[in-house]
């Protein structure tokens, strides 16, 4: 029984509603001290987002543990990473003699902070080589550079921030009342037909009562819902990587593994977007025309969608081949990977979801060093861009307010959102 079992939520429950059963669980155990102890622990976990995200990633490289229960340290996210012992002084070796390779050096490096990850990272810190005199004199550079590290997402960094400052939210008016009028006024016509089907001849009362019938299924049908006030108050809806967590998939989970931590990294880049007003994030929907896949994330604002696609790929360099295709250069070697975007874009389902339509792929690196992509192909042939999360960011931030109804919460708009999500 892993923590959300014992919580009774499911892997891919919100954490207010993960608040909330544990809370009521330390309500109704409250006579037993060692199953609020236990209760506390889950919540610790689940409970904080940094935690729950290794937590989660856990889950799913550990499918065959019987109890998946990991205990529970407390004191890991902030005890401090002991300052490494100075090694001994070398004795100094006489010229005549050969020259030993210098000494490695085993220690911790600064401490720095993973996106998901609070705990201290340990790395080996080896001294550079001394350099040689070269044939004119001057030292011979090595003859590796070391790989560059992936620059890390800085909301700071956005230039659109200052933008957001002083405007407001609207929410949009919806029609609750006039369809309730207009749904009475039918079922008025449907009695007042029946009355007559008592007095008139049959044929004669089925034509209102046939016309009514048409004039409900048209409400049903073509007058699209709004959504509620209270549905438009919420800002965050699902969570990122929950739909590829808990549904299946014929990908190994060490892939669903890496596309979890993608979708988490990108999720949490996302929600700097809600600085801006009207703006709602929307983490795991139907992908249309499939049962299994699911679109990653989704921002709205006004009158604006643009879906997302995560990717958790290895640093290098990238282009787009073709509307559905992105290339990983390998030197004259070009790694084909297949996006799917492009339907996403074209498929009425999603086209149709609001009056201006987007997408966009964020790629984070898995490993030491950058993504770069290679000049003019960042774009797809029908518009789809490709890039960093930092970059991502801004890019999106950019056309959410340059929108001609930035700021307003467009209920028709969010009631299709909703009803897209897995």
């Amino acid at each position: 029984m892993d923590h959300y079992e014992f919580l009774g939520v499911g892997r891919s429950a919100s954490p207010n509603q993960i608040n909330a059963a544990a809370r009521l669980a330390i309500w109704r155990n409250r006579s037993d001290v060692q199953l609020t102890e236990r209760i506390m622990g889950a919540w610790y976990i689940v409970g904080d987002p940094d935690r729950r995200f290794d937590y989660d990633y856990w889950l799913l490289t550990n499918p065959s543990s019987v109890e998946q229960y990991p205990p529970i340290d407390h004191g890991a996210a902030t005890q401090d990473v002991p300052e490494p012992e100075v090694p001994p002084a070398i004795p100094e070796v006489p010229a005549a003699a050969v020259a030993a390779p210098p000494r490695r050096v085993m220690g911790p490096l600064p401490p720095e902070r993973v996106s998901g990850n609070p705990t201290r990272q340990l790395r080996e810190a080896e001294p550079e080589p001394p350099a040689t005199p070269g044939p004119t004199g001057g030292p011979t550079p090595p003859s590796e550079a070391p790989v560059a590290a992936a620059p890390r997402f800085d909301p700071e960094q956005l230039s659109w921030w200052e933008e957001t400052l002083g405007r407001e939210e609207r929410i949009g008016s919806g029609h609750g009342l006039l369809r309730l009028l207009v749904v009475l006024g039918l079922v008025a016509g449907v009695l007042g037909s029946m009355l007559v089907l008592v007095a008139a001849p049959a044929p004669v009362a089925l034509v209102p009562i046939g016309l009514c019938g048409v004039g409900l299924v048209l409400v049903n049908r073509l007058w699209p819902y709004a959504a509620t006030r209270r549905a438009v108050a919420q800002r965050v809806f699902g969570v990122g990587g929950g739909a590829l967590a808990n549904g299946w998939s014929r990908f190994r989970k060490e892939n669903i593994a890496k596309g979890v931590i993608g979708e988490r990294r990108t999720a949490l880049a996302l929600e700097s977007l809600l600085r801006i007003p009207g703006t709602r994030i929307f983490h795991g929907l139907r992908f249309p025309g499939s049962t299994v896949a699911d679109i990653d994330h989704a921002v709205v604002n006004g009158d604006r969608v643009l879906f997302i696609d995560s990717k958790f790929w290895k640093p290098g360099e990238y282009r787009w081949l073709d509307a559905d295709k992105l290339g990983y250069v390998r030197g004259r070697r070009i790694d084909r990977r297949d996006i799917h975007m492009d339907h996403v874009q074209r498929h009425p389902l999603t086209a149709k979801a609001a009056a201006e339509v987007g997408c966009h792929v964020l790629i984070h690196p898995n490993d030491e060093g950058a993504i770069t992509f290679t000049a003019g192909a960042l774009i797809s042939p029908t518009g789809i861009p490709a890039t960093g999360v930092q970059d991502g960011i801004e890019m999106i931030g950019r056309w959410l307010l340059q929108g001609q109804k930035c700021g307003l919460v467009d209920r028709y708009v969010m009631a299709r959102m909703i009803a897209l999500l897995k």
